[in-house]
């Protein structure tokens, strides 16, 4: 008896979270505000944070407080990276490069 051989696809989607999450308070304007800068670790990425902030400075009043990486795409950001850019930046922009 012959057995068979097959391939089991599976289906990666998943359905849509529905629940309602906070969202951050979007400041009014970018003047006086002092904004972080979180990269992921991957390549790129805080080349591409850089230029970011370059084209905001442009346009607004706005300093850089803090740069970070949290060195690793695939990981959670560590608590104190996290606690520190909180605690000295008025918003926070993050990337993942490539």
């Amino acid at each position: 008896m012959a057995s068979e051989i097959g391939i089991k696809v599976l289906n990666p989607t998943i359905d849509p979270n529905t629940e309602r999450t906070l969202m951050a308070i979007r400041p009014e304007s970018l003047d006086g505000t002092t904004i972080g800068l979180l990269a992921n670790g991957k390549r790129n990425s805080v080349e591409l944070l850089k230029h970011v902030y370059d084209v905001l400075k442009e346009n607004n009043d706005v300093k850089l407080g803090i740069e970070e990486n949290k060195g690793n795409a695939s990981r959670p950001c560590p608590e104190d990276i996290l606690s520190n850019v909180a605690d000295n930046c008025d918003l926070v922009i993050t990337a993942s490069g490539d």
